[in-house]
């Protein structure tokens, strides 16, 4: 049994004059602080890691989550690529370049023939650029009947390529009761110039 009388006037500071159970009772103490603080420091370095882990396997999960989610839309996205690239070769099409030009003309002037109309100005003027295309107008001035006429405004319509016809006027030629018109309007055209605006912009 511990004698409290005795354990009072142990001096602390002198471990010689210790009695030996007391020896023992302070090397346990100091035993047990220091598994205590090594546990401690053990367990935080776990703490630490565990919870480093867990930061990288929810951001390896939201990583996954976002890359499964941009491989199921992939196909969806080819397909919407490929509509584009089909638009832009419709579009490209309808722009003839500056090689398809001469035969847009001769496909303007056939189709004005084929009306059995007569051709009395066929003049393209200066384009007009915007961008990635030239506006091309063309002043054109037939003679002929209402009907011809008609017919050849609606085959312009209809080609392929773009083509609109503006500031439409007709006349009457000669004899009131005859069919026979000159008409003149403004063709428009555009053609295709993205390569050339490109290079322009580079040496610009």
């Amino acid at each position: 049994m511990i004698d409290l009388d005795e354990l009072q006037e142990i001096d602390i500071q002198d471990p010689m004059v210790w009695p030996p159970w007391f020896t023992w009772l302070m090397g346990v103490v100091a035993a047990l602080a220091l598994v205590g603080a090594g546990w401690y420091f053990v367990l935080q370095d776990q703490q630490n890691a565990l919870v480093s882990k867990q930061r990288e396997e929810t951001t390896l999960t939201q990583t996954y989550k976002s890359k499964a989610a941009m491989v199921a839309s992939l196909p969806a996205y080819e397909k919407q690529m490929e509509q584009v690239k089909k638009m832009l070769a419709e579009m490209e099409y309808a722009l003839p370049d500056s090689q398809a030009m001469a035969s847009l003309l001769t496909e303007i002037t056939n189709a004005v023939l084929s009306q059995g109309l007569t051709i009395t100005l066929f003049q393209p003027r200066a384009e007009v650029p915007y961008g990635v295309y030239a506006m091309v107008p063309i002043d054109i001035e037939v003679m002929g009947g209402f009907h011809q006429v008609a017919e050849f405004v609606s085959t312009i319509s209809a080609m392929d390529r773009i083509v609109t016809v503006r500031n439409l006027s007709m006349q009457i030629t000669g004899d009131d009761t005859a069919d026979q018109l000159t008409a003149s309007a403004s063709l428009v055209t555009y053609r295709y110039v993205g390569a050339e605006a490109i290079k322009q912009d580079k040496s610009g």
